[in-house]
């Protein structure tokens, strides 16, 4: 166990566990529904403080300034999706063909040459409103049809860090890193549903607050890409091939499915031309299997396609690769000033006997012992110890020392090493890329 004097310099995330419930945040609208993992565990400041997740009144000022949108259940949210859908579905029907989106606008109308942003700025702002795309705001709302322009894009607030976090790209260790940074005991929980998660979606803000972060040089948009042939294999392992029934069935029950589908099969259905853009779950069968574009499962939709990547890259300053996590997770941190805070003392646990809690939704943060190493976010764990990696965080009775590793937490299909069993003819691979 820490010593409690030692104990206080690290995140508050990893202190002792000392409060034992879990709750609503004393900041979010109080609801009688509470869906699954929609409450904050083991977290004092988060049922009692209203500033909880923000650091400062000035974030939650701007960060709060939310869309209305009614809780489900609620007599006007049909009402709501039907007004809100309206604009998403409007923008779909100007394309040619529908579905399929040319989003290189910006640097057409503009003439602007990537990579030139921060001169470019003098010229121009960045208006996602103005662009014939999906608004932001599509991503609200489920089954809507796709995404808007900035689904998926998380704040720091505290780092001023825009991140794009892509589905089958560590979207999920890069949420629980989040809900660690603003002390959520519970970070190794899932982490899509939380209230603090949420609360710093961009594409919830309201439009005024989008274009200020837009616009704001000190905020600094980043991404992570993966190779669209390891990504979609990956997508495949995890949805349709699991090693888990449910999770099997889920995906055939979704796209009117009887059974669990091949490789080359999976492929040849994203490979045929979509009919029409499935707005509900009445008819999000197997045409939904059907083409690679915005209205495609956000699991192996192209990449391009989330974040405004492709509307909007000379706005991402930072962009890295799924090759090299390890290193271009930690120099993006130390870019923004959250590495030494709190990046290298991340820490997880494998151990499903160690991860303890009510379910996947509530679990118990660590329990750190003196001498204990901490691995640090996305760092690797070697098992040849002369191997140091002097970034990484552990206390050995008030000593930093380093942890190795030769895994990183959350990459666990290993599509990599069966990309060659799975492409098994030039012609599919080429197909994929």
């Amino acid at each position: 166990v820490f010593n409690s004097s030692i104990i206080e310099r690290f995140p508050s995330a990893l202190h002792p566990l000392t409060y034992p419930k879990c709750c609503q945040m004393a900041s979010s609208p109080k609801s009688s529904i509470q869906p699954p993992c929609d409450t904050v565990c083991y977290t004092e400041e988060a049922c009692n403080d209203e500033l909880y997740p923000y650091f400062t009144k000035k974030d939650k000022l701007l960060l709060s300034q939310k869309r209305y949108r009614p809780e489900r259940g609620d007599p006007e949210f049909l009402p709501y999706v039907k007004r809100a859908l309206q604009p998403c579905h409007e923008m779909n029907s100007l394309r040619k063909p529908q579905y399929q989106w040319c989003q290189q606008w910006i640097a057409g109308k503009m003439n602007l040459t990537y990579g030139v942003f921060p001169d470019a700025r003098k010229h121009f702002l960045v208006d996602p409103y103005a662009a014939k795309l999906p608004p932001p705001g599509c991503s609200l709302l489920q089954s809507g049809g796709g995404s808007g322009s900035y689904q998926h894009v998380i704040l720091f607030p505290k780092a001023k860090l825009a991140f794009c976090g892509i589905p089958k790209v560590g979207i999920t260790q890069w949420l629980q890193f989040l809900r660690f940074t603003v002390g959520a005991k519970d970070y190794q929980s899932f982490p899509h549903s939380k209230p603090d998660v949420d609360a710093m979606r961009f594409d919830t803000l309201q439009e005024h607050v989008q274009m200020k972060i837009l616009n704001d040089p000190e905020w600094k948009f980043a991404a992570f890409i993966r190779n669209p042939v390891e990504r979609l294999l990956s997508a495949y392992l995890d949805k349709v091939a699991s090693e888990k029934q449910a999770v099997r069935q889920h995906f055939q029950k979704n796209y009117g499915l009887n059974h669990t589908i091949s490789f080359r099969e999976f492929v040849n259905y994203l490979g045929d031309e979509r009919q029409s853009c499935p707005l509900s779950k009445k008819n999000y069968k197997i045409d939904g299997l059907r083409g690679v574009d915005w209205c495609a499962n956000p699991h192996w939709r192209p990449q391009t396609f989330f974040c405004g990547l492709s509307e909007f890259l000379p706005r991402f300053s930072f962009i890295g690769a799924l090759d090299h996590i390890e290193h271009q997770s930690r120099a993006l941190l130390q870019s923004v000033g959250l590495w030494e805070s709190h990046g290298k003392y991340y820490h997880w646990v494998d151990d499903k006997k160690e991860m303890k809690g009510s379910g996947f939704c509530e679990v118990q943060p660590p329990k750190l012992r003196d001498g204990q190493e901490l691995i640090g976010f996305q760092q690797r764990i070697r098992r040849d110890d002369s191997d140091s990696n002097t970034n990484n965080a552990t206390m050995n009775y008030g000593k930093i020392t380093t942890e190795v590793s030769d895994t990183i937490y959350g990459h666990s299909t290993n599509s990599r090493s069966k990309i060659d069993s799975y492409y098994n003819s030039p012609e599919l691979l080429e197909k994929v890329r």
